[in-house]
């Protein structure tokens, strides 16, 4: 299709990502290009309600466009209304450009719809509106699968000649979010100035979560390592009262933070931890964020596209796309089976993922004690 787009002028940009919140944060390298690309021109970024932490406060961004996801859910005559207010912003943003980073139909509408000269997007596949490619002006082939999904919205922008300019995550605190997070901690238990890693073992998709027994021996481990063990979650009431019932199993004193952190909190918090240790889910991708070292639990979703993020291919091949893996500061502890990743949401439909069940605390402890050594990578 049409060239680089380098040099065009360009003074309002557009980019939509609208998905979910770890997403978006992986989305903040591909906004930083456009932002280096065009440093005078205004930024809007689209996404969806519960997703605007992501990018609240990032100096590549000056304006949001925050579509209410819960109108969606509602249909009828207030989705049709959120829709059109939404689309409304669209317009009143006027952009010379939008980037559309997912796949669907309606965004490929939207990016239309936008009035952009120029219009980025991902080729489409078999499946949904016939036509779409031709609400662009600029398509990426399909990115290869096995790879990050920073580098697969990276690679939307090079189909447009736009070159990457720091392939690390942007999620910049302010200067309140730290004395908030460390009168929490404080609070809850640990000494100002004393040595913490946090665990935050739940996800609101229970085929990635790791066994409670598990977490309860890992924050142990934690503990005789000589750091005070910080358990997290979100305020959902079944990861609160999953974070109970390992509290209850463990033998030492946890500090417990769950559901009573935002966000830029959890960020703040995570920011002057010595560890992080979670599963597949956005305060993973956080804690790669804050520069935090991190060890992170996959099943049956594919690393390759979400492993703690910090510029540095993990190396997964179609011969080998699943398995433990140490990369820069991070580590990825994963059954290397042949059905893994699967990318079902738990074995034969019951919600519980075997390989995540049969991780043993001894493989856990090993990648922490790797983590903590300094070794990772080597």
């Amino acid at each position: 299709m049409a060239g680089s787009l380098l040099g065009e002028p360009v003074s309002s940009i557009l980019v939509f990502k609208q998905r979910n919140i770890g997403d978006v944060l992986l989305a903040t390298p591909a906004i930083h290009a456009l932002r280096s690309a065009w440093p005078k021109a205004r930024l809007a970024v689209a996404v969806n309600s519960g997703t605007e932490a992501m990018v609240t406060g990032n100096p590549d961004v000056d304006r949001l466009l925050v579509f209410d996801r819960s109108a969606r859910e509602s249909g009828g005559i207030r989705r049709m209304r959120e829709e059109l207010r939404f689309l409304g912003g669209i317009r009143e943003w006027a952009p010379d450009l939008a980037v559309q980073l997912t796949e669907g139909d309606r965004g490929a509408i939207l990016a239309f719809l936008s009035g952009a000269r120029f219009r980025v997007g991902v080729a489409p596949g078999r499946a949904g509106l016939a036509g779409k490619e031709r609400l662009f002006t600029h398509l990426c082939p399909r990115p290869p699968l096995l790879r990050s999904a920073a580098l697969r919205d990276l690679d939307v922008l090079a189909a447009a000649g736009i070159p990457p300019a720091d392939l690390r995550l942007r999620f910049p605190l302010a200067e309140e979010d730290g004395p908030r997070a460390a009168a929490l901690l404080s609070g809850a238990g640990v000494p100002v100035g004393a040595p913490y890693a946090v665990v935050q073992p739940g996800s609101r998709w229970k085929f990635k979560c790791w066994t409670d027994a598990g977490n309860a021996g890992l924050l142990a481990h934690l503990a005789r390592r000589g750091l005070h063990p910080v358990i997290t979650s979100g305020p959902d009431p079944e990861e609160v009262a999953q974070v109970e019932r390992i509290r209850g199993l463990c033998p030492v004193p946890v500090a417990s933070l769950a559901g009573r952190l935002t966000f830029r909190e959890l960020g703040a918090l995570v920011s002057a931890a010595r560890l992080y240790v979670g599963v597949d889910s956005a305060p993973m991708h956080l804690a790669a964020a804050v520069g935090t070292p991190t060890v992170a639990i996959f099943g049956p979703t594919g690393a390759f596209n979400w492993a703690p993020w910090e510029g540095i291919d993990w190396g997964y091949t179609p011969e080998r796309p699943a398995g433990t893996r140490f990369v820069g500061r991070h580590a990825v502890v994963q059954k290397e089976w042949d059905c893994v990743p699967c990318g079902q949401d738990g074995c034969g439909g019951t919600k519980k993922s075997r390989c995540m069940e049969e991780i043993s605390l001894d493989e856990v402890a090993a990648a922490v004690d790797r983590v903590l050594a300094g070794t990772v990578g080597a």
